[in-house]
């Protein structure tokens, strides 16, 4: 058996579906579930789970919760969403910790800065009523907050690994008085490299005998049996998952595929599959961009996420993903890790795992707390190893699907296109002198074209701004193979950027050691480096968009080599201010810059051609601004949008800002 509870996020939100398929899993048995009353838990703590829309205790909160108010460590297997962060959280608040001792009395490591913000959280919401002084530490974000909520008297840290050993080498973080260590998601930890990281801080907890220790795992590896003999007093072992991770509530499927193209097959698995929503995930972060970009140019709403995005951008793309607003997040696993999704109805792997336990992780996502998900894979030959190791291990039988053809694509692809205008245009009547138009229009030569180009315009303004510039195509260019650019990172080279050290190469621990997550390399000089995130770096100034005024720093900066015939480039100077928009004017986007090797005078030429005549041109690093009045704003746009140029199909719309 198994139970979970649930999180702020998605597990709360999914306490009572818990409750629900365990009540079927269990309904041969004459004993009720048990209730948060039967743990005899304080008033304050009921009241908070309240709070949070608990409404009974999961099975991993009732296995675990008489073991850990007695003392006792615990190595704790049970599956993704399964509710283990109120696992501990409930004990922390019901005794664990004491409120009036304001010393670090726990400490959960966990391999994401998302997941320390949720397990931080969480606890932060069932300690409302007792007191309790709760904060995250994890690289990537300025270090000064949280060297002050350290200093206020922190009691319960939620950390990444690297981040935690920097505030141990600043004496900025002691551990002397602590109570209990949790090594949160601990496989996957392991996994990124993690065990020298996780070694040395042991070395400053108390000794084992004077402290509690607590693992929790969604699988249990040789390594983590290790750790428990080593540091963990006698460990009573709980298996509350191990004989059906992720298969009683998935459904597991595939799709063979060459493996050439794999960017259009899974546009076809999108069109054949039609998902809610969806994780696609990847096994290297170059391929996260390309994917969702790829996803972008052919109508679909897609964001990446991995760890060569910004802090900036990073929040932009979780936020999207918590308010579920964002169709499909494309990421690598360890990017992925601590982002809860309430409802999420697929997970798709674009790449398949090269390890049945990663594909344990990722189908996890899906299927949270007893409701029901769907687990697709893209195999190509090179992959079948990886895959029927897969099914040896778990034993699963996913069900072969087969990609529709390029008649059956196109048609899927059609339908759900005129649904979305059908959607889009809803059921008001239009005025008669409209549809006379129409008419019209249909018998005009180019009726045709300038049907197809008001209907591009259209599903275009609909898609959210992450994706309005990308035009919805039968199919969108196979991307190119070599990375897109990006902003630089702070990692240092003894790591792959996620936060994963190459196989075959270790680090000494306090001599250059790297933060897992996007932290400070050791060091004043570099902690002081690391404070600064990159988007304090670029002028975003003057109401422009932040990835507007990174691309223009990053042109200005760093212009490419002119090519044999090319025109000279422009002379480097600070990103101009944003156009001023008069009342009665309109400042539209249009894809074409510097980056083009275009001079004013060239983009000047370029419009009279068209028949454009703009009151006032900006010319950036990647487009350019058109001031126009705004009685033929939709004019211009008719004229630019949609017409190829070079190699290339122009976006002219209105600017976001």
């Amino acid at each position: 058996m198994s139970v979970e509870s649930t999180s702020a996020g998605a597990d709360g939100d999914s306490q009572a579906a818990g409750a629900v398929a365990e009540s079927e899993e269990t309904k041969n048995v004459v004993d009720p579930l048990p209730t948060f009353d039967d743990m005899a838990l304080s008033p304050e703590v009921k009241r908070a789970l309240g709070e949070m829309g608990f409404v009974v205790p999961m099975l991993v909160q009732r296995e675990t919760f008489a073991p850990l108010m007695a003392g006792r460590d615990l190595i704790v297997q049970s599956r993704t969403g399964s509710g283990k962060t109120a696992a501990f959280g409930i004990p922390f608040a019901e005794g664990l910790i004491h409120p009036d001792d304001n010393r670090v009395q726990a400490l959960v490591l966990v391999p994401t800065r998302e997941l320390a913000l949720q397990v931080a959280t969480e606890c932060r919401r069932i300690a409302v009523y007792r007191q309790l002084q709760v904060t995250a530490i994890y690289g990537g974000a300025p270090i000064g907050k949280q060297l002050s909520e350290l200093e206020a008297g922190a009691q319960i840290i939620a950390g990444t690994p690297g981040r935690v050993l920097d505030h141990l080498g600043r004496k900025t973080l002691r551990l002397g008085a602590l109570r209990v260590l949790v090594l949160d998601e601990a496989d996957e930890m392991l996994s990124m490299g993690f065990l020298e990281e996780i070694t040395e801080i042991i070395k400053h907890c108390p000794p084992t005998e004077k402290r509690q220790t607590i693992l929790f795992s969604a699988t249990i590896p040789t390594d983590i049996e290790r750790i428990g003999s080593r540091h963990m007093r006698t460990p009573e072992k709980l298996e509350l998952s191990a004989d059906h991770i992720s298969v009683e509530d998935i459904k597991h499927a595939y799709y063979m595929v060459a493996g050439m193209g794999r960017t259009r097959d899974l546009v076809r698995l999108l069109e054949s599959e039609r998902p809610e929503s969806a994780i696609i995930f990847c096994n290297t972060r170059e391929e996260t961009g390309r994917v969702a970009e790829f996803l972008r140019k052919s109508g679909y709403d897609a964001e990446a996420i991995s760890s060569d995005l910004n802090q900036r951008d990073r929040e932009r793309v979780m936020a999207r993903t918590k308010a579920k607003n964002l169709q499909f997040l494309v990421a690598t696993d360890i990017a992925a890790r601590g982002i809860d999704i309430s409802d999420l109805s697929h997970v798709i792997n674009y790449t398949f795992p090269e390890s049945a336990e990663v594909y344990v992780h990722r189908t996890g996502r899906t299927g949270r707390a007893g409701k029901s998900g769907i687990a697709i894979s893209l195999v190509s030959p090179r992959e079948l190893g990886s895959f029927y190791m897969l099914k040896l291990t778990y034993k699963i039988k996913p069900e072969e699907r087969f990609l529709p053809s390029e008649e059956e694509f196109k048609r899927m692809r059609s339908e759900r296109q005129l649904s979305d205008l059908r959607n889009l245009v809803g059921a008001k009547d239009v005025p008669p002198e409209w549809h006379d138009l129409a008419k019209r229009v249909m018998t005009e030569t180019d009726g045709e074209r300038i049907v197809a180009a008001l209907i591009a315009e259209r599903l275009a303004r609909a898609r959210p701004e992450s994706s309005a510039q990308a035009l919805p195509v039968a199919f969108a260019s196979e991307p190119p193979s070599p990375p897109l650019s990006r902003p630089p990172r702070s990692q240092s080279a003894s790591t792959d950027g996620e936060g994963r050290r190459p196989r075959g190469r270790r680090s000494r621990t306090g001599r250059g050691r790297s933060e897992r997550n996007g932290a400070p390399q050791g060091g004043e000089a570099r902690a002081q480096a690391a404070a600064v995130p990159v988007a304090a770096t670029i002028d975003d100034s003057g109401g422009r968009e932040f990835w507007e005024a990174w691309a223009d720093s990053k042109g200005d900066a760093a212009p490419a080599p002119p090519a044999a015939n090319a025109l000279p480039a422009p002379v480097s100077s600070p990103p101009p201010p944003a156009m001023a928009v008069p009342e009665g004017m309109t400042r539209l986007y249009l894809n074409l810059g510097r980056r083009d090797r275009l001079r004013p005078d060239d983009v000047k030429a370029f419009l009279a051609e068209k028949s454009v005549a703009p009151d006032t041109i900006d010319v950036r690093s990647s487009h350019t601004y058109l001031l126009v009045p705004s009685e033929i704003a939709q004019e211009v746009c008719g004229k630019l949008h949609s017409i190829p140029y070079r190699d290339r199909t122009l976006v002219c719309e209105p600017a976001k800002k």
